[in-house]
C-alpha cells in the first residue's frame, strides 16, 4: 500500500485529496492545526490524522519524525497555505509575516524533513499546492503572489536537486479553486470595479469557481502519471488564464488584462 503525507488537510483541496487517495486505497497521512476538525476524515479507510501547524518548528520535527517512524511514505504533498488578497498599502505587517510564515517558510521546513528519506528509498515525490499567483501577478496579489513566487521557486530548483535520486517534484497550481483560504483578509478598497471585474473574468459565465475536488484529481494524475513534469494548473480558471499568459506573453498580457479589468 502506498502512503502520502499532507499538510493542510482539514478542508479544501487538502480534504478532497484525502478522500480521494483513500478511495484509491492509498494509506493517508492527513495533517492539520486541529485534528478536531479531522474527526470525520479518519471514518475513511486508512486515514489517519496527525497535528501539525506548519509554523511551529518543533512540532514540523516531531509529526514529521512520527510520520516516517510509522510509514514507508511515497508522496509528501504540501499543501498547507495562507491566502490574503488586499492592495499592498493596506496589509498589516502581521499579515505579512503570517502569510510567509506559512507558505514559504513552513512548507521549506515540511520538506526539509522528508528530503533525507526520499533520497534514500531513491524514489517518491514532493508535490507542493502553490497558486497561479506565483507565475501571473494579479492586482491585490502582491504579498500573497511574493509568496507562493518564492515556493514556485523552491519546486522548481528541488526539482534539479531531487531528479538523480529518482524522486519526482512538481507543483499544483490552483488559479480559482472554491475554498475559504482566503477568508482572514480580502479587501477591494479603491480597486472596486477592477476586483468585480477580475471575478467576472475569471469565472468565464460559471456561477462558482471550481470545486476542491477538481484539483484532487489533477493531484491523483500528478501522483501516478509517471511523468517529468513540473507544472499542473488544478482547475479550469487557471489553465484559461495560464494558457493566455504563455501564448501572448508578459509584455502583451499586461496590457491585455489591465484593460479587462480597468478600462
Amino acid at each position: 500500500m502506498k502512503t502520502i503525507f499532507i499538510t493542510g488537510a482539514s478542508s479544501g483541496i487538502g480534504k478532497a485529496t484525502v478522500e480521494l487517495f483513500s478511495a484509491n486505497g492509498w494509506q493517508v497521512i492527513a495533517t492539520m492545526r486541529n485534528v478536531e476538525k479531522g474527526k470525520k476524515l479518519v471514518e475513511l479507510p486508512n486515514v489517519v490524522v496527525m497535528p501539525l501547524d506548519v509554523t511551529d518548528p518543533e512540532q514540523i520535527r516531531e509529526t514529521c519524525r512520527q510520520a516516517l517512524e510509522q510509514y514507508d511514505v511515497d508522496v509528501l504533498f504540501n499543501n498547507a497555505g495562507y491566502g490574503i488578497m488586499a492592495p499592498l498599502e493596506l496589509i498589516p505587517e502581521t499579515e505579512i509575516r503570517k502569510l510567509f510564515d506559512t507558505d514559504v517558510i513552513g512548507t521549506m521546513l515540511v520538506t526539509q524533513q522528508f528530503i533525507p528519506h526520499f533520497k534514500r528509498r531513491r524514489a517518491g515525490a514532493i508535490l507542493t499546492t502553490t497558486s497561479l499567483a506565483g507565475i501571473i501577478a494579479l492586482p491585490r496579489d502582491g504579498v500573497y503572489g511574493a509568496a507562493k513566487r518564492a515556493q514556485q521557486g523552491m519546486v522548481e530548483s528541488l526539482y534539479y536537486e531531487m531528479r538523480p535520486f529518482g524522486v519526482a517534484v512538481k507543483a499544483m497550481i490552483p488559479g480559482g479553486t472554491k475554498t475559504n483560504f482566503q477568508t482572514p483578509l480580502n479587501d477591494v478598497t479603491g480597486y472596486e470595479k477592477a476586483a468585480e471585474n477580475q471575478r467576472k473574468y475569471l469565472l468565464d459565465g460559471h456561477a462558482e469557481f471550481p470545486e476542491p475536488e477538481e484539483a484532487a484529481s489533477v493531484i491523483w494524475q500528478a501522483t501516478t502519471d509517471g511523468k517529468d513534469k513540473l507544472r499542473y494548473p488544478t482547475d479550469s480558471v487557471c489553465r484559461k488564464l495560464y494558457d493566455q499568459y504563455i501564448s501572448m506573453g508578459m509584455e502583451e498580457f499586461k496590457e491585455y488584462f489591465y484593460k479587462r479589468l480597468f478600462e
